[in-house]
């Protein structure tokens, strides 16, 4: 059984600058502002609830990403995505692209990458922060943000018809993309791993889907029943205080 945090924890602190510029060759001054947005996501309502990040090993460039859809049509689903920092950062703006696929009409079905809308379509350096953009992604998965969605704006037109024109499909396509996300091949791959094919091995920016969930910071490991117990009265005792 997987059980879905009641907030999301205090993210880590940055990785020291010494270890930065020998992980990788990037400015001191794209590290240092790279860096001060992930110590932001601390401050009090900084990451929203359900979403927790890391930076990733190969790259500060590059942070891993779980979110967990605790409301709306989506309720229930897990889902990995990556945070990618443009070099000409933070003149332009990170980029969120979902591991996997993800049936929304914010959400290229090529690329996977989500778009913002609204103000954060077009980033103000200095203005706009990586909180915003967790924020705005989190709101988009809800009915009310949804149902702003104009078709023009659609990345996915056919995801954008069904939910404005043939709801009770829409819903059930979600629903069975959220049971997928807690399969078990999906949640523990090293331990359920899924035989290869074609589609997943196909190139995504020089490297495989298959090479992507490899290099995933974040891990979720199956627990037995003890643990589940002993996590169950670590809850009770929580809310109690």
């Amino acid at each position: 059984m997987f059980s879905s945090p009641l907030r999301s924890p205090r993210p880590p602190p940055p990785p020291p600058t010494s270890s930065i510029f020998e992980q990788q060759d990037i400015s001191p001054l794209l590290a240092a502002e790279i860096a001060t947005e992930f110590s932001s996501l601390r401050a009090p309502n900084g990451c929203p609830e359900g979403i927790y990040l890391t930076p990733s090993k190969e790259s500060l460039l590059r942070w891993n990403g779980v979110f967990f859809v605790h409301r709306g049509p989506y309720a229930g689903s897990i889902l990995r995505f990556t945070l990618l920092f443009p070099l000409a950062y933070p003149q332009n703006g990170p980029s969120v692209r979902f591991d996997s696929e993800v049936f929304h009409p914010m959400v290229d079905p090529k690329s996977k990458i989500w778009h913002a809308r609204g103000r954060l379509s077009q980033w103000t350096p200095r203005v706009d922060h990586v909180s915003h953009l967790l924020h705005s992604l989190k709101r988009s998965f809800k009915s009310k943000e949804l149902d702003k969605v104009k078709e023009d704006e659609a990345f996915n037109k056919q995801v954008w018809s069904l939910y404005h024109h043939s709801q009770q499909t829409f819903i059930s396509l979600t629903s069975q993309r959220s049971l997928n996300s807690l399969s078990r091949s999906t949640l523990f791959p090293d331990e359920y791993p899924v035989p290869p094919s074609p589609n997943r091995t196909r190139k995504i920016s020089g490297q495989s889907i298959t090479e992507e969930i490899g290099k995933q910071a974040i891990k979720f490991r199956e627990i037995d029943k003890d643990e589940k117990s002993k996590l169950w009265e670590q809850l009770k005792d929580s809310l109690k205080g």
